[in-house]
């Protein structure tokens, strides 16, 4: 069974209220001295345990997920504390293993776009998988621009589409998929291919674990998310070629390589 949520516990606070709380009918009840109808115990939810820098580095260091994966974003924008970009992917894991997917799309991230580290599209497209399948909107966008722009991966526009349809659906707000359907209007198989993996992958969607947000003391033993291989099935195609949607959060879309060495050809013998 998944861990309960924030606010599913909140939820179930409130169903346990008494209906008279809620308008409907209800014996009347004589009030005596002191007699008071219950009240919530608080309306502002589960507020993080720490209150400062450094308790939030305590609570980090006895493993706290939340504290870890907020800790990491520190490192990592050196927000009071010195930029360190090891340590911020340190955290980040430590949070992901803890049920924080955002930590696994941050981390992505900093492979993607090279933050401190050596570009890494594969380990970046992999990371994106593990947030996607837990619901993070921006993962699934981000894996359906890297397949559409061939960006370490071999180009797919089927697999890419289903992949923003599905971000769109999760709340993704992008204008990727209207253009890759621009780019394929004279192509409507593939358009429907798209439509029909983007169901198949939000019906096994249905069935993942969401994202759960994590502020209570630290699990005794978190355990690791299944690692899931990258989505995708290559479909070469060669024409027409379509630009690459813009990447979430400034991430760059075109790569330029060094041109090539050609080497000129030998004199000729007269």
């Amino acid at each position: 069974m998944p861990p309960i949520s924030a606010w599913t516990r909140q939820a179930a606070v409130i169903l346990a209220v008494p209906v008279a709380l809620w308008g409907a009918a209800a014996p009347a009840k004589k009030s005596t001295g002191g007699d008071s109808p219950p009240v919530l115990v608080s309306t502002k939810g589960r507020a993080p345990l720490w209150k400062n820098l450094s308790e939030l580095q305590q609570y980090a260091k006895q493993g706290n997920p939340q504290a870890c994966f907020e800790l990491g974003g520190r490192y990592l924008e050196g927000d009071e504390v010195s930029a360190d970009t090891a340590r911020a992917i340190a955290l980040f894991e430590q949070a992901a293993l803890g049920g924080v997917m955002d930590a696994n799309f941050r981390l992505g991230k900093i492979y993607h776009d090279g933050l401190g580290v050596p570009v890494d599209y594969a380990r970046a497209l992999t990371y994106f998988t593990l947030a996607a399948r837990a619901g993070v909107p921006e993962a699934q966008h981000n894996i359906g621009a890297m397949l559409v722009s061939a960006r370490g991966v071999k180009r797919d526009y089927i697999e890419g589409l289903a992949w923003l349809i599905v971000a769109g659906k999760s709340g993704a707000t992008t204008d990727a998929e209207a253009q890759v359907r621009a780019r394929l209007a004279k192509r409507p198989a593939d358009i429907q291919a798209g439509e029909a993996r983007a169901r198949e992958l939000l019906k096994d969607l249905a069935h993942a674990t969401a994202r759960v947000s994590l502020t209570g003391p630290p699990p005794t033993a978190p355990s690791a998310p299944a690692v899931i291989p990258p989505p995708f099935v290559a479909t070469p195609v060669e024409k027409p070629v379509i630009a690459p949607p813009k990447m979430e959060t400034t991430i760059p879309v075109v790569i330029t390589l060094p041109a090539p060495t050609v080497n000129p050809p030998p004199p000729e013998k007269k």
